[in-house]
């Protein structure tokens, strides 16, 4: 009886380690391409001195881009437009450790950009965008933000990266529809078991995306941010950061 415990716990632990060397690899690489498109994409953009400021730097990128990829309210410059998904690889949970290894390996935040919609229950516009976050007990179920929060210095995130999904006009509205749906959503906090009544940020905008045959879960298991940023129907569209003294660096398609 003893060999085969000493077997079933031999073999468990092969398995342990194997699925633990699998997801350090694959968060690697993830991060590895994250950052490989960023500077790709930053290494791109041409100085703007006409519109910038002491405040606010920005890049064009030349693209055939007709669709603006931000929104400026007043002086402020909101990240992304209707459709667009916003997202953060740092995390903002309890302390420098545990945000350090959820944002290694799952990233931080996702939104997905509403637009002008509405309905007998509720009404969206394009400075807002419908999230999950699920980090306090009043708010654990998905809802809509307004999105200027996204382009704030005090936010918690230094580094925003707006993706943009390429789909016609009507797949857009189907894809705004779709997200509406899931509206109300309570937060799923397992990450993994009944996907279909719960979601949690990033899981709900590929859910959203699904409906019009787009998958942005590259491994097709747990929908991390970064599979979001890698996913070959995605691509970087919108990118800032502030520097240590609060000026901001905006790299956007033109």
């Amino acid at each position: 009886m003893r060999k085969y415990v000493k077997w079933f716990f031999l073999i468990f632990k092969s398995i342990l380690i194997f699925i633990v060397i699998g997801a350090v690899s694959t968060a690697c690489v993830k991060n590895v391409y994250k950052e490989i498109l960023i500077e790709q994409f930053k290494k791109k953009g041409i100085y703007q001195p006409d519109i910038s400021t002491d405040n606010i730097k920005y890049y064009e990128i030349e693209s055939n881009e007709t669709y603006p990829v931000f929104i400026k309210n007043g002086d402020d410059v909101i990240p992304g437009n209707t459709g667009d998904i916003l997202v953060s690889t740092q995390a903002f949970l309890a302390g420098p450790f545990i945000n350090g290894f959820v944002g290694f390996f799952a990233g931080g935040h996702a939104a997905f950009c509403m637009g002008n919609y509405s309905d007998f229950d509720f009404s969206a516009n394009e400075t807002t965008s419908l999230e999950a976050t699920g980090m306090e007990e009043d708010s654990n179920l998905s809802n809509l933000w307004e999105r200027e929060y996204w382009a704030e210095y005090q936010n918690p995130f230094t580094e925003i990266i707006g993706l943009r999904v390429s789909m016609t006009d009507k797949e857009r509205k189907e894809v705004v529809s779709a997200a509406t749906s899931l509206l109300g959503d309570p937060y799923n906090y397992s990450f993994l078991f009944d996907t279909t009544n719960k979601s949690y940020c990033s899981d709900l905008v590929a859910k959203a995306f699904k409906k019009i045959g787009k998958n942005l879960n590259k491994d097709d298991f747990t929908t991390s941010i970064y599979d979001l940023i890698v996913s070959k129907d995605s691509y970087i569209s919108y990118y800032h950061y502030f520097d240590s003294n609060g000026i901001k660096y905006i790299y956007y398609l033109g």
